[in-house]
């Protein structure tokens, strides 16, 4: 069994919680030539979710990738569902979406789209969600499928770890780990018998910084993406605050959340990086552990 190079992760990466989503105004159109704008740049690592705009994100992704797909990072999320009612709505956003952004009433479907959140940690969950997330994105594997934000106390329980590890084991996920919101959540994460990937808001990244936990994610080689780098920094300018994440020695891909391709590239050129062919990229590094993919395991790619 021959196993496969992990590609390359690049420094920068679109955050896509807003692509396909009520509160964006953009049209999908404009969402497909905004992936592939910051694909041509060099932010080649995109991260989504399944809920991210009721799975429209995926959908974008995935058709935003085709043909390109080994040139791409996809890193997305599960654990968290949305009601029937939220669900329900989807097919009609594009009739829904311009009278919401005259309105001014895209920020309250916002608000209650979070009220409507719930969440499934369970294995059977966890891998059917997987499955589906691949179909969206027209994809046999995602290079990291992460857990959305779980509470520390599912992150404590052996099964959690376990089906990680089986994901990664079956290739149709390279890499798996945890996307955390605080502190109590990245100290259970570490605690994990299987991790490789975490990503950060900044105010976790700037209170781990010269820390032991920083050196322990080092130590162990791994990935830490860094999100909401801008919008926790309202004083400072985009570029700045990307580049101040950007420079922190255990961040590998820190996510700009821009809709708009030429705040994209101002910040990939003010950082110099994410630049055209690939400029800029660092090698994933494997964690303790983890097994090689066999090109096997990735057979019949699946399509919408």
């Amino acid at each position: 069994m021959t196993a496969v190079d992990l590609p390359r992760w690049p420094r920068l990466g679109l955050g896509c919680a807003r692509i396909g989503s009520f509160g964006n105004p953009a049209s999908a159109a404009q969402s497909l030539a905004l992936l592939r704008g910051a694909f041509d740049l060099g932010l080649r690592l995109f991260d989504t979710a399944d809920i991210y705009g009721q799975g429209d994100s995926e959908r974008l992704v995935g058709k935003a990738l085709a043909g390109r797909r080994d040139g791409g990072v996809i890193v997305t999320k599960g654990g968290r569902l949305f009601s029937a009612k939220m669900r329900l709505l989807r097919p009609l956003k594009p009739l829904l979406r311009p009278f919401l952004a005259l309105g001014g009433l895209s920020g309250a479907v916002t608000a209650q789209r979070a009220g409507e959140e719930r969440m499934n940690w369970t294995p059977a969950h966890l891998v059917a969600a997987l499955e589906r997330s691949l179909r969206r994105l027209r994809t046999d594997r995602v290079d990291a499928f992460l857990l959305h934000s779980p509470p520390a106390e599912v992150l404590r329980q052996p099964e959690t770890a376990d089906v990680l590890a089986r994901m990664v084991a079956s290739g149709k996920a390279l890499r798996a780990g945890a996307a955390c919101d605080d502190l109590e959540q990245l100290e259970a994460a570490l605690a994990m018998p299987y991790l490789d990937v975490l990503e950060l808001p900044w105010s976790v990244l700037c209170a781990i910084a010269g820390t032991p936990q920083a050196a322990a994610l080092d130590k162990r080689g791994i990935t830490v993406i860094a999100r909401e780098v801008i919008v926790q920094q309202p004083d400072v300018p985009a570029g700045v605050a990307v580049a101040k994440a950007m420079a922190l020695p255990f961040v590998t891909t820190t996510l700009v959340g821009s809709g708009r391709i030429d705040r994209l590239r101002a910040i990939a050129d003010q950082v110099g990086a994410g630049t055209r062919g690939g400029a800029g990229q660092e090698r994933h590094r494997p964690g303790p552990g983890i097994p090689p993919v066999d090109r096997s395991a990735r057979a019949g790619a699946r399509h919408e």
